[in-house]
């Protein structure tokens, strides 16, 4: 294929450019323990989390019968405690494959940047403007560092955190799965409704940036001519437009996160769903420690449903 390019070099990194999500996903394959490393260990965290809740409410089956011992409480205790200790290695071992991807990531994509800005004509360069460049050389390679971590690892853990409580809730009754997936559903729907929303605000954001940084640049490297043509009141203003813009779109983008409908959802259907366990519980079909590890289980939906908040945002930042 011929390059377009006026000059080629020899340290450019192979990507596929053919879209973002295939250029991103060449990046990462590059690293591939890490991202499998990622997964594994978050799967194991959820699973000791999920665990722990479990074992609780064996505990509390096991107090509250008769002809218990000390030496059972210990054992369920020491699970327990197992669990927990699992759930705190593989969280470490997440963020830590999670965290060097991530730097491995924008370390490459800012090297590929350099690299293509280096063979660019100088045609290309008279005609862009510096503050726009540099925006995309530091804070634009910066979104794709948390776009990985946090942002990518904390969804693909509240994936599993959905994913892995409610295979556990079915192994306790499967009639207890109702509202946990009435749940997972409503979380769609609403999940996908904020993206829609927030989406178009996010890529307006990053471009208003890009567009105050532009201006400023060139406004200060013209200094002098601005000055001679005494153009300060207009810069001025057309800087004070643009930092408005940007201010407008900030505080779209914070009422659009402030009408944050998974939390309302999770609330009243955790509530619901406890009720429903009573129920069941009510009629003999299951144990109460059973219903308390329904509602540890139930309750730890609470954490895909509000990190979604912070972890889509960083993604479309990416």
């Amino acid at each position: 294929m011929i390059s377009k390019r006026e000059f080629s070099l020899a340290e450019e990194i192979p990507t596929n450019r053919s879209s973002p999500i295939r250029w991103i996903v060449s990046h990462a394959i590059r690293y591939p323990l890490f991202p499998i490393l990622m997964f594994l260990a978050a799967a194991g965290n959820n699973y000791a989390f999920s665990y722990v809740q479990i074992y609780v409410g064996r505990a509390f089956d096991l107090i509250t019968g008769s002809g218990w011992t000390h030496a059972e409480l210990i054992g369920v205790a020491l699970l327990i405690l197992g669990a927990a200790f699992g759930q705190g290695l593989t969280g470490l071992v997440r963020n830590y494959a999670g965290e060097f991807m991530a730097q491995a990531i924008e370390r490459d994509t800012r090297h590929e940047l350099y690299v293509s800005l280096l063979g660019k004509s100088q045609t290309f360069h008279g005609r862009q403007r510096v503050g726009d460049i540099m925006a995309r050389a530091t804070n634009d390679v910066r979104s794709l560092n948390l776009m990985f971590s946090p942002g990518l690892m904390l969804i693909t853990d509240s994936l599993l955190n959905l994913i892995i409580p409610i295979a556990l809730i079915a192994l306790i009754r499967t009639e207890l799965l109702l509202f946990p997936l009435v749940f997972t559903l409503a979380l769609i729907l609403t999940l996908r409704d904020y993206n829609l929303r927030l989406s178009p605000v996010s890529r307006a954001l990053r471009d208003q940036f890009g567009t105050i940084n532009a201006g400023l640049a060139e406004a200060i490297a013209g200094i002098e001519v601005v000055k001679s043509n005494v153009q300060e009141r207009y810069e001025w203003d057309k800087f004070t437009h643009n930092a408005r813009r940007y201010r407008e779109l900030f505080v779209q983008q914070g009422e659009i996160q402030a009408r944050y409908l998974p939390m309302l959802v999770f609330g009243i259907l955790w509530a619901v769903g406890f009720f429903h366990a009573l129920l069941v519980w009510q009629a003999g079909r299951i144990t109460l420690g059973e219903v308390i590890a329904f509602v540890g289980l139930m309750g730890g939906l609470r954490f895909p449903t509000f990190i979604s908040l912070f972890s889509f945002d960083l993604v479309q930042l990416g």
